[in-house]
C-alpha cells in the first residue's frame, strides 16, 4: 500500500508481479487527516483491493507491506492500534503486515538497489537517505507549519501569497494571479467607491483562506505550472526557489562525491514538468555521476518489498519492473 497525504493505493499482487487486485481511497496520513479519517481512508482501499483480488484473497496474503506518510504518528500507542485496526476491519490480519515510511517504498519504486536517495515532493516533501532498504536519516518532512519546503503546500503558499500581493495593489491580475483569485474566489470582484481599498478586497481572498484547512493550499500548486507556461515571471521564481529548496533537501542527507543513485516521486515531481526539469538541473551539478531515476508505482515498489520478505529474488531486476511499472487499469493512473 502507498498510503499519502493525498491518496491510498492498495495492490494485491501475486509473487509472479501480476496485480489481482488495485483500489484507490483518500489520503490516510494521520498528521495530516488525523487517526479516524486515515484509518478509514486505509481500510476502504486496502478492502477494496482486497475485495478485487477475490473472495480468497484476505486468508491468501503472506506479508503485506505499507509505506505510510507520516509515519512517525505511530509511535503513538493509540494511533497505531487505530492504523492496525483498518488492517483487520479490511480482513487482513495486522500481524502480517508492516508498516514503513512511504519514502522506503518510493525509493523501492524507483530502483532495486538497496542504497541511495529518494526525494518525495508531494503534499509534503522529504528527502531520505536509504541503506539496506531502510531509511538511514532524512532531511525536512517537518509538515506545512515548520518545513516542507518545495512541497505542494509550500508551491501553493507561495502562489497564495503573490496572488494577496496583487490583489493589495488592484492593478490587473498576471496569469498566477488571475488562476489562484477564480479558484478561491471565483466571482468576486472588488468593491467599487472611495471608501474601497483594493486591500480589503485581498484580505476577504485571505479569510476565505484561512477558513479552510491549511493542507488544501497543495491544490494550488497545479495553477503555478499553468502559469509557468504562460510565461508569468511570479511563477517562474516559485518554480526555481521550488526547486532550489528540494535540491538543498536533498544534498542533506547525501555524502560529497557519492555515486549512488536519486529517486525522484510524488505528484509535484510527476505533475509538475517544470519544477521536475529545474530540480534535475540542480541536482546534475551537486550529484555528477549518480543515476537519477523517476519512481515507478510506489504501491507497487511496498508489493515488491513483501515479496523480498516472502522470498523472492532481490537481484531479479526484470521482477522489480514487473511489481513497479507504470500504466492504467480501474479509470486511473499511477499519478492520481
Amino acid at each position: 500500500m502507498d498510503a499519502g497525504g493525498s491518496t491510498t493505493r492498495a495492490i494485491v499482487a501475486a509473487p509472479t508481479g501480476e496485480r489481482l487486485g488495485e483500489s484507490w481511497a483518500g489520503g490516510s496520513n494521520p498528521g495530516t487527516h488525523g487517526a479516524i479519517q486515515a484509518a478509514a481512508q486505509l481500510a476502504e482501499a486496502l478492502g477494496g483491493a482486497l475485495d478485487q483480488a477475490g473472495r480468497r484473497s484476505r486468508a491468501a496474503v503472506v506479508r503485506a507491506v505499507v509505506g505510510l506518510a507520516g509515519i512517525s504518528a505511530l509511535r503513538d500507542p493509540d494511533v497505531r492500534a487505530r492504523m492496525e485496526g483498518a488492517l483487520a476491519e479490511a480482513g487482513l490480519a495486522p500481524e502480517r503486515a508492516v508498516f514503513t515510511g512511504d519514502d522506503e517504498t518510493a525509493f523501492a519504486a524507483g530502483t532495486p538497489d538497496p542504497d541511495g536517495t529518494v526525494l518525495i515532493a508531494g503534499t509534503g516533501a522529504i528527502a531520505t537517505r536509504i541503506g539496506g532498504r531502510r531509511r538511514v536519516r532524512s532531511a525536512d518532512g517537518m509538515g506545512w507549519l515548520i518545513g516542507d519546503d518545495g512541497s505542494a503546500f509550500w508551491i501553493g503558499h507561495q502562489a497564495a501569497k503573490e496572488t494577496t500581493r496583487q490583489l493589495s495593489r488592484g492593478s490587473d491580475l498576471s496569469p498566477l494571479g488571475a488562476a489562484v483569485a477564480k479558484r478561491v474566489i471565483p466571482g468576486q470582484r472588488p468593491a467599487e467607491g472611495e471608501d474601497h481599498w483594493p486591500e480589503e478586497h485581498a484580505r476577504n481572498f485571505a479569510r476565505t483562506l484561512t477558513e479552510g484547512p491549511p493542507v488544501a493550499l497543495a491544490a494550488l500548486a497545479p495553477l503555478v505550472s499553468e502559469a509557468y507556461a504562460l510565461d508569468d515571471p511570479a511563477a517562474a521564481v516559485i518554480v526555481e526557489a521550488a526547486a532550489g529548496h528540494l535540491a538543498h533537501t536533498v544534498h542533506q542527507v547525501r555524502t560529497p562525491g557519492e555515486r549512488l543513485p536519486v529517486v525522484l516521486a510524488g505528484g509535484v515531481l510527476t505533475h509538475s514538468e517544470p519544477v521536475r526539469t529545474a530540480l534535475t538541473r540542480k541536482l546534475a551539478l551537486g550529484t555528477a555521476g549518480s543515476r537519477i531515476l523517476p519512481a515507478g508505482c510506489s504501491a507497487g515498489g511496498a508489493a515488491w518489498l513483501a515479496a523480498l520478505e516472502a522470498g523472492v529474488d532481490a537481484a531479479d531486476v526484470r521482477l522489480h519492473g514487473v511489481f513497479t511499472r507504470t500504466g492504467r487499469r480501474t479509470g486511473r493512473t499511477d499519478a492520481a
